[in-house]
């Protein structure tokens, strides 16, 4: 088991302070900073929390600390105004690899995608927009041509310039996607005679 420990601080007053802040959580059972643990994950994102998967999952005994109240990092969904739930970051799934949710067994875990059909909504101040009037927005979502009809609401110049922007994107995604799940190249062999 993978202990992770959240809103742990790391003041200047030392090793006593933050195990004061460890015992502030009710953890339970003997303080975790008097054990010994193989390795140390400062960080309780989703980054910090697969290597401590990874590690744990060979045997290394592995304590993760977070500075949050919350572990999970960009994977984070909260609520920041009441009854308004806020993706911090993790819109982004394509660099979840298939591996890691094959390796660590997260959809038996409870890992659940729940797929958006707009994929952001800017709205621009405008004077004079007040009420019930909405102001000017750019809507995109997954669909090429429905990006297309928003941009060109305020330029279609820029509107066909996303879309051949976006399939040069795709050309690159599919040269690079690859390569990360491959071993990295040992650069030391570039210098090599």
């Amino acid at each position: 088991m993978i202990r992770a420990l959240s809103n742990v601080k790391l003041p200047s007053g030392g090793r006593g302070a933050v195990t004061g802040a460890i015992r502030q959580l009710g953890t339970g059972g003997p303080d975790p900073l008097t054990q010994e643990y193989d390795a140390v994950i400062i960080g309780a994102g989703h980054n910090g929390l697969t290597a401590a998967a990874y590690l744990q999952k060979q045997g290394v005994k592995t304590l993760v600390l977070e500075r949050r109240h919350v572990v999970g990092g960009a994977a984070v969904t909260e609520e920041i105004f009441p009854g308004y739930k806020f993706s911090r970051a993790s819109y982004i799934l394509s660099l979840l690899r298939p591996q890691i949710i094959e390796e660590l067994q997260l959809e038996k875990h409870g890992l659940r995608y729940i797929q958006r059909s707009m994929s952001s909504f800017t709205p621009l101040l405008q004077d004079g927009v007040t009420g019930s009037k909405l102001p000017p927005y750019l809507l995109l979502s997954y669909d090429e041509e429905i990006n297309a009809r928003e941009i060109g609401k305020f330029s279609n110049k820029d509107a066909k310039a996303y879309v051949e922007y976006e399939r040069y994107l795709n050309q690159l995604v599919s040269g690079v996607t690859p390569l990360l799940d491959s071993e990295p190249l040992d650069c030391s062999t570039f210098f090599r005679g």
